[in-house]
């Protein structure tokens, strides 16, 4: 899972929490910084420490300036239906640091789990710890900061945050 071997404990994906027809595409940085946060955020009991590793072994890692504009990355402002309910427009952040005040959904819950690396018109299915299943609808990417970063720049000489 790890670009190098730190001799630190592996997590151990559960086929069974994360259900998509394609495989996720995750930039450089994010994958990193979701590899980090399962020692960082969450318990080592957590249910949703499986699931992350289910999303980090499927994942098709890229470097950040080529994930697709149209894919959901930390920092999008994406817009998506739960089980065909209202529509929701969040910011999908990483850790605690934003109260729950209902512009954020957190990566590391389900929800936020099922949408990272997803594109704009993908239907997935989520496991809620509970053992239930949410199917999420991704209606669009208002926001996407790697595609942002692309135009700013006009150059593709930018070789985003892991050539740091």
């Amino acid at each position: 899972m790890s670009m190098r071997d730190t001799g630190a404990m592996r997590l151990q994906p559960n086929s069974e929490t994360l259900v998509a027809e394609t495989r996720p595409v995750l930039g450089l940085h994010d994958y990193g910084r979701l590899e980090t946060a399962v020692f960082d955020h969450l318990d080592i009991l957590s249910p949703m420490r499986p699931q992350v590793a289910a999303l980090l072994a499927a994942a098709r890692v890229v470097p950040s300036r080529e994930v697709p504009g149209d894919t959901v990355t930390l920092g999008s402002i994406v817009r998506y239906r739960v089980d065909g309910d209202t529509l929701q427009r969040r910011i999908l952040v990483l850790g605690r640091e934003h109260a729950p005040n209902g512009q954020y959904v957190n990566v590391l819950t389900p929800v936020g789990l099922a949408l990272i690396g997803r594109r704009s018109g993908e239907t997935v299915t989520a496991a809620q710890l509970d053992g239930g299943k949410l199917t999420i609808f991704i209606e669009g990417i208002d926001h996407q900061p790697e595609a942002e970063l692309r135009a700013r720049s006009g150059s593709d000489n930018d070789h985003g945050p892991e050539a740091a």
